[in-house]
């Protein structure tokens, strides 16, 4: 195991435990967080370093090639050479990052940034078919979980681009969409579909940055590029973790739902990608439902300043920052730093004041419990109850403090519903654990083994620990 990676585990954002944040310690007695003392210390020098950045830095500016002062990447995928320096014209202006103890994972995050800014392009124009008409276009798999157009498009479509850019046999992709429904007779339909979404897509790359094909992908490649994502994770090496369409349910009824790719290397995130094409930019939005907001926003179109129609959220470990950029707007070109803005997790530590996020489904948490739990710590706001990893979207922006789920029994968690969400909240600032505090173990396959009944994250440590004991506290008298 490298040494860099003993260093920004789930600790990234850890040291608020030991009072770094705020300058106020905290009496932890749990015995479950000694173990992760090390990683917390070891992390408060790299803390440092990155809050002296920010403060030599632009708010409103972000290039990737700060990660590594010293490297000389430029903009690799673009098919325009107007794009060919995208990274390095703004290098003077960050402050560099040099890289102590931590590989550069930049030109990795500006392509999985394009790829998941392309694949939420993709879903908002099968989202607005699927809304008027299903045409056929929405299956239910084995266990009853449903798959779209868009879910197999963009998984077609990030894989092809991932193994274009880095090259096919250095890629592995684990993801959630297999080729065995999709490769029936009776779905000849549905596998045209997808096709043309996924060239339709593809057309539009070099918008983003990124080099598409020399012609149309025929029915073989794609289905090939959906194949490709194949790999079973484990603890050595680098693969990247998909989820095309998470909260598929949220996305056929024109509701919340992500786009999440991340970068395992060695069973741990180092980079993680989430887009979020629904959600509001203004937190004030929040409040109305969804499509009442989808209605409002077509009768005051969006302009970059106001951010009403989604965007992306990215860090990388160790960076000790997370960004948001909005989505690419009509026929617009992506240029950084597109609007991009740092994002912080909340600074409310009082339970009164906060508010706590969970699945819509019940049958993917139990309502009763986190109510039960809700209560006893004092919460006393209503649940923020949407679909799919923009939980840990609103937890790493700061709309909500705390996200609790806690499957049934029989439920097993899968490393591509949380490993992007996990590195964009710890690099907030925020704290990801299971119920036992431990951080989550994404070495042992495509499920997070191990987990200790559920999953908190918090926008602080005070509040994290408060959960945690009230969970110990509940656990022996629930049904789960």
């Amino acid at each position: 195991m490298p040494l860099y990676t003993s260093s920004s585990t789930v600790g990234t954002k850890f040291p608020s435990l030991l009072g770094h944040r705020g300058g106020r310690g905290i009496q932890c007695n749990s015995s479950r967080f000694q173990s992760l003392s090390l990683l917390f210390c070891s992390q408060l020098c790299s803390r440092t370093r990155t809050r002296t950045r920010q403060q030599n830095t632009q708010p409103h500016i972000v290039s990737f090639s700060k990660f590594n002062k010293n490297s000389s990447s430029t903009s690799f995928a673009s098919s325009s050479s107007s794009s060919s320096s995208i990274m390095e014209d703004q290098e003077e202006n960050m402050g560099g990052f040099n890289g102590f103890m931590e590989p550069n994972y930049s030109r990795e995050l500006d392509v999985a940034v394009r790829a998941v800014q392309m694949a939420c392009f993709l879903c908002q124009k099968v989202q607005q078919g699927l809304i008027s008409k299903s045409n056929g276009q929405v299956q239910s798999k084995e266990d009853n979980s449903l798959v779209t157009v868009a879910d197999w498009s963009v998984q077609a479509t990030v894989s092809w681009l991932l193994s274009e850019s880095f090259g096919s046999k250095n890629v592995s992709i684990v993801a959630e969409e297999d080729v065995q429904s999709l490769s029936k007779v009776e779905a000849a339909d549905l596998l045209e579909s997808v096709v043309k979404t996924v060239n339709d897509c593809l057309a539009e790359a070099p918008r983003f940055g990124l080099q598409g094909p020399q012609m149309a992908l025929g029915t073989s490649e794609v289905l090939a590029a959906i194949s490709r994502c194949n790999s079973n994770g484990g603890p050595t090496g680098r693969f990247w973790a998909l989820d095309p369409v998470d909260g598929t349910l949220g996305f056929v009824r024109g509701d919340q739902y992500a786009v999440a790719l991340a970068l395992i290397e060695d069973g741990e995130p180092v980079l993680g990608v989430l887009g979020c094409p629904n959600y509001p930019m203004r937190k004030e939005w929040l409040s109305y439902q969804h499509r009442y907001h989808r209605i409002i926003s077509k009768l005051t179109p969006p302009t970059s300043e106001s951010w009403d129609k989604g965007c992306v959220m990215y860090a990388r470990r160790g960076g000790g920052e997370a960004w948001m950029q909005p989505l690419l707007q009509g026929h617009k070109k992506l240029v950084w730093p597109n609007s991009a803005r740092p994002i912080q997790v909340s600074a409310i530590e009082n339970p009164a004041l906060a508010t706590f996020c969970e699945p819509v489904e019940k049958s993917n948490s139990s309502h009763s419990f986190t109510a039960g739990l809700a209560h006893s710590v004092g919460l006393r706001k209503q649940p923020l109850r949407v679909y799919s990893m923009v939980k840990y979207a609103a937890i790493a922006r700061g709309d909500a403090e705390i996200f609790m789920k806690f499957a049934r029994a029989g439920y097993k968690e899968k490393i591509w519903d949380h490993a992007a969400g996990v590195v964009i909240i710890q690099e907030a600032g925020g704290v990801v654990t299971d119920a036992g505090g431990r951080p989550l173990d994404f070495s042992k396959g495509i499920y997070l083994e191990g987990l200790d009944r559920g999953i908190i994250a918090c926008a602080g440590a005070k509040l994290h620990e408060k959960i945690i004991r009230a969970v110990d506290a509940s656990w022996n008298s629930s049904s789960l």
